[in-house]
């Protein structure tokens, strides 16, 4: 039987469809009104505060305006550092409802690059550091940009609304050169040491991408004090990140000033002994020896730290930078405080030291002979024959016999003990970054020395081809072990300032100081103080001074310490080794240090004897200290003591009101 179709005439059915559609949509525009109702209230009232703030983000902007460093003075108040205003391109990575990302820097590198001076490599790089930095962290594209480029920005920022230029400070060194090695220079932060938590600028710290820090010198030592607080502009932006105005600011707020102890003058005239230098290498210091402030700070060659805050993004300072770290002179090595150099003849005034206290020699009898020794194999030469010398003519003439034998009476043991009282083979504490601590010539570090170099050996003898050279290479281990014994030989070289030496000028500084005033060892130190002010994390700092926390005192009785004076002063001024140092009315005193850094066989222009001076004057009541040290040239006597002379005789003129020595400055020292 056939079904019945539903007539589509009946009225009745007709309605009840209908019915039907309207309360499914009567359900749907029911369910619809709740979700938009629940969707409304978690928009408005459970996240009122999320979405308020994004909308504040989108419609308001913070620019940051970065605070200049604070100046570096000298103790008498003339500028060496200061900052200069410049303008920088920066790429805003967020700007309304636009987000620069990682993928469109491509497109945006090859924009800049091609309407902008700037280098492809080095932006490259940038914009590699900002994939790891914060999207809200701006980036500085173009660094001290030309007026041209300044225009052209401001021309299309209706088209690149990204693009801004800031008014930023930028570090100057007035004098270029001079006192690279002290001053030091800053660069921006890197990513390396924002990631390092021990880092000295860790983002744990509050530092950021972009932010300009000491990198060397007193600029790192003391970033804290120079680095200032950045400002702020709190502005209104559009949709396309165009500023409508302005709300609330924040002026940035200056590091503190940095005063140190050097002297612009004394230090000019280092820098022109320094310059003439004949290998081009060398270290010059001067500090006062009552309380150890750092008058002049000398390493050759030099840099300009201009180089690193003015021009490190362009090709020419790139390649600038790269000339430093390629040059075999290694211009941006401290000399002064990194440099570990055989110290010669200027140890002979420690060995008497330790000889008169330890009774090995008395003032009344330090006569000894002088002259050549055979020590086993080998024969030690003298340039001096003198006979029986006492202490003070030894000195005066740098009697390297005398000490041979003097440093044989004294002994290992107590020359060692001596050589820990004057600080040697330790920091002296200076405030500078990356002191080298030197090496101590002891039985001690001989016997390390060898150890570390036996165990090389026997590691190649693990890794050799076959069984006889393994038994080769462990036969010279053992001899290694067995040379490390302690011998004559090594007293008599190390007692005159050879052997297994390392000492750092500013080590010799402090301890030409130390004879000066009697043994009192201050801190070698440049600060002088730094102002009051507001610190970069806006708190209030007060002023600060330098406090001495690493004064000792090296046993040496008024008896004593006249001996060494008295030896000291004829050196100078009574026919001794470092005659090229008097001056008339000053009491120079002084010793002489020529240092074989190659046996006679192997002396070649590259390893000639390193040439030394330290001294102090006046003899009585002694103001100013010193070390010049002339590397791989000669005789100490004739290549350093006449570059102390032209320092001290400014010193000495200017106190005295006396005029310049005009012949004295047309005198070239060697």
């Amino acid at each position: 039987m056939k079904s019945v179709p539903n007539n589509p005439a009946d009225p009745f059915e007709s309605k009840r469809q209908m019915s039907l559609r309207l309360e499914i949509l009567r359900f749907l525009a029911l369910a619809l009104f709740i979700v938009l109702g629940a969707r409304l209230y978690w928009l408005q009232v459970k996240n009122y505060e999320v979405y308020r703030d994004r909308a504040d983000n989108n419609r308001y902007k913070t620019i940051p305006i970065p605070a200049r460093r604070g100046r570096i003075l000298d103790r008498n108040g003339k500028t060496l550092v200061d900052s200069r205003y410049v303008y920088n391109i920066v790429l805003e990575r967020k700007l309304g409802n636009k987000e620069i990302t990682s993928d469109q820097f491509p497109e945006i590198h090859k924009l800049l690059t091609t309407n902008l001076d700037i280098e492809a490599k080095w932006l490259n790089d940038r914009f590699e550091a900002a994939k790891y930095a914060p999207r809200h962290v701006p980036i500085v594209v173009k660094e001290d940009a030309s007026s041209r480029e300044v225009q052209w920005v401001a021309a299309h920022q209706v088209d690149y609304p990204e693009l801004r230029v800031e008014r930023a400070p930028q570090r100057h060194y007035i004098h270029g050169t001079l006192a690279a090695h002290a001053l030091g220079y800053v660069g921006e932060v890197s990513k390396e040491d924002l990631n390092r938590t021990d880092s000295q600028y860790s983002q744990e710290k509050g530092f950021k991408f972009g932010d300009i820090v000491g990198r060397a010198g007193l600029e790192r030592y003391y970033n804290e004090v120079l680095m200032g607080r950045d400002g702020w502009r709190k502005v209104i932006v559009n949709s396309k990140g165009k500023i409508e105005a302005e709300l609330d600011s924040a002026d940035p707020i200056p590091g503190r000033d940095l005063y140190i102890t050097m002297d612009l003058e004394l230090q000019q005239e280092a820098e022109k002994q320094g310059d003439s230098m004949p290998s081009g290498r060398g270290a010059i210091g001067m500090m006062d020896p009552n309380n150890g402030e750092i008058l002049v700070f000398v390493s050759r060659p030099a840099f300009d730290p201009n180089t690193f805050s003015q021009r490190s993004k362009t090709p020419e300072g790139r390649e600038e930078i790269s000339d430093y770290w390629r040059d075999a002179d290694k211009p941006l090595y401290n000399r002064m405080i990194q440099g570990g150099f055989v110290p010669g003849s200027t140890w002979k005034l420690m060995t008497s030291v330790a000889s008169l206290n330890e009774g090995v020699i008395t003032p009344k009898d330090s006569r000894i002979q002088d002259g050549g020794i055979q020590l086993g194999s080998y024969f030690m030469n003298s340039m001096s024959h003198a006979g029986m010398p006492d202490v003070v003519t030894a000195i005066r003439i740098s009697a390297d016999g005398y000490y041979y034998r003097l440093g044989l009476k004294l002994g290992e043991e107590r020359f060692a003990k001596w050589v820990e009282k004057f600080g040697f083979g330790h920091r002296t504490g200076i405030d500078l970054p990356n002191e080298d601590p030197g090496l101590q010539p002891t039985a001690s570090t001989k016997q390390k020395i060898y150890e570390a170099l036996s165990k090389r050996k026997l590691k190649e003898a693990e890794a050799a081809p076959t069984p006889e050279a393994k038994k080769r290479l462990a036969y010279q281990a053992e001899q290694i072990l067995r040379d490390a014994k302690w011998t004559d030989y090594d007293m008599a070289a190390s007692a005159f300032g050879q052997g297994q030496n390392k000492s750092t000028p500013v080590q010799l500084m402090r301890y030409s100081g130390g004879l000066a005033n009697g043994g009192k060892m201050y801190t070698p130190h440049f600060l002088l103080k730094a102002v009051a002010g507001t610190d970069r994390n806006d708190v209030h700092q007060p002023e600060i001074k330098y406090e001495e926390k690493n004064f000792f005192t090296v046993p040496m009785s008024p008896e004593i310490h006249d001996l060494v004076k008295r030896g000291m002063y004829g050196a100078v001024n009574e026919g001794g080794t470092a005659g090229g140092a008097r001056i008339e009315g000053f009491e120079v005193c002084g010793k002489t240090g020529t240092a074989q850094v190659a046996s006679n066989e192997r002396a070649g222009a590259k390893n000639k004897d390193h040439a030394w001076f330290i001294s102090f004057a006046p003899k009585e009541k002694p103001e100013i200290c010193g070390v010049v040290l002339v590397e791989n040239s000669g005789f100490g006597g004739k290549l350093s003591a006449p570059r102390a002379r032209a320092i001290y005789d400014i010193y000495y003129r200017r106190k005295n009101n006396l005029p310049p020595d005009t012949q004295a400055q047309l005198v070239k020292t060697p």
